[in-house]
């Protein structure tokens, strides 16, 4: 069989979807649309802060990001796509922003956070983390047909992803803790400012990367679960950041509990498929 035909076996990238596999994503997206229809009511209803709940999802969702990257770039190191190549890095970059984001929370590690964080810290930091990762599925999307692959060696183009991930983190992070005090004000006494309304654009980042993998012919199982994830993400910002009022009510609880779900997706597809491949 020619190499290329076996990729298409082998990997999630390339792998066809089957019909099975896009009923499945259908009913996740079903499900969560209907739980997110009934929580929007109540997205504003102020409930006790419990600074632990956000510790404990960023460490996981920074773990199961770090794995699903990991995964990506083994994919990647055989089949040099730059196409996956930017998704493994966008999975990085949420990892590593989910990192700084606990990091920086006030209440968490320290009363005012950590790095030397402000008031508006955490809050720029969601708006960098919730619309670097939406470009780059963009960017996936955008360019997988086009199969253009990596000339440099697999190792060589993972680890300067790697070095450009944490370049571009260590930026955001200086801009908006050094510079905290130049940005405009999206959070005051725990509530959103008018200017937070701003996270709309972030949002329709996530709404042009899911349609840009919905138009893609041929899609992967890779793909179709890429779908479920922007999904779970515009469900995520329109609860934790558009309707909600504040941090601690509903909509920041359930908000964050779709993120975690879309951390959850694409890794536990990876995994599960994985075996059933090497199983075969």
């Amino acid at each position: 069989m020619h190499s290329g035909q076996q990729d298409r076996h082998v990997f999630l990238s390339t792998l066809p979807a089957t019909r099975g596999e896009r009923n499945a994503a259908l009913w996740v997206v079903g499900i969560s649309a209907i739980l997110f229809a009934l929580a929007v009511p109540y997205a504003g209803m102020p409930l006790t802060p419990v600074p632990a709940f956000v510790a404990s999802y960023q460490s996981a969702l920074a773990i199961n990001d770090i794995i699903t990257a990991v995964l990506l770039f083994s994919q990647f190191a055989v089949l040099r796509s730059r196409a996956l190549l930017m998704l493994s890095s966008g999975y990085l970059f949420t990892a590593a922003a989910a990192l700084v984001h606990a990091m920086t929370f006030p209440g968490l590690f320290a009363p005012n956070g950590l790095l030397g964080s402000g008031p508006q810290t955490t809050a720029w930091l969601y708006m960098a983390w919730h619309g670097g990762f939406p470009l780059l599925v963009l960017f996936y999307a955008l360019t997988k047909n086009r199969r253009a692959q990596v000339a440099a060696a697999p190792s060589q183009a993972v680890l300067l992803s790697v070095v450009v991930v944490a370049i571009v983190i260590v930026t955001i992070t200086y801009i908006v803790t050094a510079q905290h005090d130049i940005l405009p004000i999206l959070l005051a006494g725990g509530h959103y400012t008018p200017i937070q309304i701003g996270i709309s654009a972030v949002w329709c980042l996530s709404l042009a990367a899911l349609a840009a993998l919905f138009f893609r012919k041929n899609r992967s199982v890779l793909d179709v679960w890429l779908m479920v994830v922007m999904c779970a993400w515009l469900f995520d910002i329109a609860l934790s950041g558009i309707v909600n009022s504040g941090r601690f009510d509903l909509g920041f609880y359930a908000g964050r509990i779709y993120g975690l779900a879309a951390a959850t997706f694409v890794l536990a597809v990876l995994l599960i498929e994985n075996v059933a491949l090497q199983r075969r």
